[in-house]
């Protein structure tokens, strides 16, 4: 691993110089996201909704009798149905999972804003229904899944980011923000704009949250006969059929995972290769970008600048994590980027050691690299790392499967990252314990967060303070791996 500052500025410069002719066009017909080039951003217009399994995390903890295989078994599964929900049943876009949540999108026919709307909310509703018979089915009890989304409308910018084959669909704009970010423990809920869109009397239905967002509660039957009446075939009866053939094909037991020995191909991943690893999830989250975001539109802007300087911060990231420090990056969130940092042959303080040092040069990427590039102000990163055993695979329809890490360290540091200012970076217990007794110093615990968190620590503060203990370090006492 030889990351370097000056390397990673190089790698900005040219990935910023490489969009300067980018051309964002405006989507006006049903399209094939997955041809949208880097350079040829579309506009588009749609409501987007998340799909979340509220308890997941709860159950996943809950896990005693085997590494978490029966938990990533029912959620392929549920995210192979709910594609099915979501796709076949009602014509929207799915985007990704992002674990158990789904993001997906309606923006179809590109002239009617009320039946995307329509569309998105159904879609959510019917999810909602689906899944009592997906907690009946796999006989799930007291453990049974619960399911929120959150929805907003407007314009965004499809683009795709990354790098060859490692490339995602990416939406930039406040509606995917917002959508998200309003999904709470339960309920459907929804903006404002999302319910001004739908038929006068669904409007009427829909109940005012405290914070302004509305609620609304649909049966089965209303659903179906909604869904019916615009042509859409989903039905509770059809997704039943549909979860009994595949508990039949994929049956308790049947997905087992192996011990890493080598380097993870993430070509190879899916639910009969699932891998299971000793690693450091990490979350780096771009702290701030919505409200960027939503003050570039306000100003009137188009946004491409905005696309500009995203993709060089999430192409010099990913680059920073994959080629410089050979973590694997599981996937791009939204603004977050989601990496597992290991080491195929069992070294766990090596891996520990290496993911501050990752974390200390993704901040500095942010700090310093990337305004420098870009002459912008500055988006810094919210940084979450934990330590444990940790399942990777992809789950999901065949052709649309999504990279997912499943552990408790997963959903620690997703939860850590999300309570954390921008500049900071905030580790479990775990990963601290496994950290020489210098570097350990760094971090100190924060009862907010719930973390060991150190704030402005990057590559230039890590560099100092090795270089001091080398200094101060006996020959003799120093490691090997560290006087290398």
């Amino acid at each position: 691993m030889a990351w370097n500052p000056e390397d990673a500025r190089a790698s900005a410069q040219v990935r910023y110089d490489e969009t300067e002719d980018l051309e964002v066009s405006e989507v006006k017909r049903e399209i094939d996201f997955e041809l949208i080039e880097r350079k040829k951003p579309r506009q588009v217009t749609g409501t987007h909704f998340y799909v979340d399994v509220t308890n997941f995390n709860q159950l996943l903890r809950g896990e005693q009798d085997d590494a978490g295989e029966e938990m990533l078994r029912l959620l392929h599964l549920f995210a192979r149905e709910v594609t099915r929900v979501v796709e076949k049943d009602f014509g929207a876009q799915k985007v990704h999972f992002q674990g158990p949540r789904l993001h997906a999108v309606a923006y179809r026919p590109v002239s009617d804003e009320g039946k995307m709307a329509l569309q998105a909310v159904l879609a959510s509703l019917a999810v909602r229904h689906m899944i009592s018979a997906f907690n009946d089915v796999f006989d799930l009890g007291e453990r049974g899944w619960r399911i929120a989304a959150g929805l907003d409308h407007g314009r965004c910018l499809a683009t795709k980011n990354g790098s060859g084959g490692d490339r995602e669909l990416l939406f930039l704009g406040s509606a995917a923000n917002h959508a998200a970010k309003i999904l709470q423990a339960s309920g459907i809920r929804m903006t404002d704009r999302v319910r001004s869109l739908l038929p006068e009397d669904l409007q009427a239905r829909a109940v005012e949250a405290d914070d302004g967002t509305w609620f609304l509660r649909l049966s089965v039957a209303e659903v179906e006969e909604l869904a019916a009446a615009e042509g859409w075939p989903w039905c509770q009866a059809t997704t039943r059929g549909r979860l009994e053939e595949a508990a039949a094909s994929c049956p308790a037991g049947s997905l087992t995972s192996a011990h890493v020995k080598e380097k993870i191909d993430k070509n190879t991943l899916r639910p009969s290769n699932t891998k299971l690893v000793s690693a450091a999830s990490l979350f780096a989250d771009v702290d701030g970008f919505t409200a960027y975001i939503d003050q570039q539109e306000a100003r009137g802007e188009d946004l491409t600048e905005a696309v500009r300087v995203f993709h060089v911060l999430r192409g010099v990231g990913r680059d920073t994590a994959v080629q410089g420090f050979s973590a694997l990056r599981i996937q791009y969130q939204g603004d977050r980027m989601q990496v597992l940092a290991y080491r195929p042959v069992s070294d766990e303080e090596r891996a520990a050691y290496d993911t501050i040092r990752l974390a200390a040069a993704l901040t500095t990427v942010a700090d310093d690299i990337v305004p420098r590039v870009v002459g912008t102000e500055r988006h810094r990163l919210a940084i979450g790392a934990c330590w444990g055993e940790t399942l990777v695979s992809r789950v999901g329809e065949h052709g649309e499967m999504d990279y997912v890490c499943l552990s408790s360290a997963t959903a620690s540091a997703a939860t850590i990252q999300q309570r954390l200012d921008g500049g900071q970076i905030g580790i479990d217990g775990a990963l601290r314990n496994l950290l020489p007794t210098w570097l350990r110093a760094v971090f100190r615990w924060d009862a907010n967060a719930g973390a060991y968190v150190a704030t402005d620590f990057d590559w230039a503060s890590f560099c100092t303070l090795e270089e001091s203990e080398k200094r101060a370090a006996t020959k003799s006492a120093v490691r090997p791996w560290l006087s290398r």
